[in-house]
């Protein structure tokens, strides 16, 4: 099965295209090796070893599965008895069957901790998830004995918001500093509201800084007015939480957000992007989940070319691709100093480019609307598709027409009045950015 994220970052199961009708068509008509593996693998049996035990103890996770081609992997995810926090346990192929282990903290919290959710995957990718309703997995119970576990709350200092008046579309840096002497602290989550509308941020632990941080990046038709600081929770490890709430806890004066109207106002903190630009709302977007980024002039320069190393790096964040740092590299004119090498050398890997003539990638020569096309199309694994209406630019023999095609029929580019496309135009960092939000729930598909 393949998976295809959402705009919110989420990732959402697909579904089985073919019935094993069409399966069986194919292993009559083309045989049997070239059959298709459309079957989820079958869950039978869940054992831990030991079922009982105390800190510093290691368990064992065995589980047995059958698959008409063969197991690869599966998770184990266990609930915490006392706070409902899920540990998962990762399980890999050996000798027949999934197993994986995990030790038992010193701070795990006593009690019976069950399988609340099981994962199975095949080498086809196929996949069989259930949650502990849906299947019986009672025989994976373990039993933890624990004379001095964690179940202390960690404990507030403050908060802080250095700018707490700003803009739809604007960027607000907070920080929470609090303390947690046994499991450590962990996240952090504020609400602001009014009397229709809420904002909240989602905060992590920085060991650097010893704080929670977080950059909340309003959305850019969010309404303004005064928000009211309404919440503040800290959890730790263990999921112990502090609550302050605006009925219940001490006053925080100076903590609520002023959103204003000024349409000059800057965009995720780059003082030249504004609420107005047609491409702003996808920046803000993809600036929050880390895909982009700005100059340390505080400046996003949306009319500068995108070079070919800078839109591979693109790419691959979008993707969520572990980077790949090969000892040789693929290029000549691209070795292991030069800073986007990973990105280049892990691009190249999952298929997405290929290079010049002469083994060359020309990394700083600026990238074509056409050439962001074929990235595109070869990073989401998308089929091409030459159907539709043909851009009036792009002749039937221009090298990428079938990239630029499917790239319009899956919506990442709708080109410019008058039926234009200029595919071997140079595209600029506002439309790079556009672009990548279009394709975005396609990456990282592969």
């Amino acid at each position: 099965m393949s998976t295809r994220r959402t705009k919110t970052g989420a990732t959402v199961r697909g579904g089985i295209v073919f019935t094993m009708v069409i399966s069986l068509l194919f292993t009559v008509l083309l045989g049997s090796a070239l059959a298709v593996d459309l079957q989820d693998p079958k869950f039978q049996t869940i054992n831990v070893s030991p079922s009982a035990s105390s800190p510093g103890s290691v368990i064992s996770v065995t589980v047995t599965a059958t698959d008409d081609v063969g197991l690869s992997s599966g998770v184990v995810g266990f609930e915490s008895p006392a706070t409902g926090i899920v540990r998962y346990v990762f399980l890999d192929y050996a000798g027949g069957n999934l197993t994986g282990s995990f030790t038992v903290d010193r701070y795990d919290p006593p009690g019976v901790w069950k399988p609340v959710y099981i994962e199975i995957l095949d080498t086809s990718s196929n996949i069989f998830a259930a949650t502990g309703d849906e299947v019986d997995l009672s025989a994976g119970n373990i039993t933890i004995s624990n004379p001095s576990p964690d179940i202390t709350a960690p404990t507030f200092a403050s908060l802080s918001i250095p700018n707490t008046q700003t803009n739809p579309g604007g960027k607000v840096s907070l920080s929470i500093k609090a303390a947690d002497s046994e499991s450590g602290l962990a996240s952090a989550q504020v609400l602001w509201s009014n009397a229709w509308n809420s904002l909240q941020a989602f905060l992590l632990y920085n060991p650097k800084t010893g704080q929670l941080e977080a950059d909340l990046y309003v959305p850019i038709d969010q309404s303004t007015g005064t928000y009211t600081l309404s919440m503040i929770s800290v959890l730790d490890q263990q999921g112990n939480e502090y609550l302050w709430t605006s009925d219940s806890g001490p006053t925080m004066p100076g903590k609520d957000l002023v959103l204003g109207t000024s349409s000059k106002a800057p965009v995720a903190g780059f003082k030249d992007v504004y609420p107005g630009d047609w491409f702003a709302p996808e920046l803000l977007f993809l600036v929050e989940y880390e895909v982009l980024g700005g100059y340390s002039d505080g400046t996003f320069k949306p009319k500068n070319n995108v070079t070919r190393a800078e839109f591979a790096k693109m790419v691959c964040q979008a993707s969520e691709w572990s980077l790949t740092r090969p000892a040789t590299g693929s290029f000549t004119d691209v070795d292991s100093g030069h800073w986007a090498y990973d990105y280049i050398e892990t691009a190249k890997a999952h298929g997405v480019i290929g290079g010049y003539p002469g083994g060359i990638f020309k990394p700083g020569a600026n990238i074509t609307r056409a050439e962001i096309c074929k990235m595109l199309v070869a990073a989401g694994g998308i089929s091409l598709d030459s159907s539709g209406t043909n851009f009036g630019d792009v002749e039937t023999s221009h090298w990428a027409r079938a990239y630029i095609m499917t790239a319009r029929n899956y919506d990442f580019v709708r080109g410019y009045p008058g039926n234009l496309f200029m595919p071997d135009s140079f595209a600029t960092r506002a439309e790079a950015a556009k672009m990548i939000y279009n394709a975005y729930e396609y990456l990282g598909t592969q």
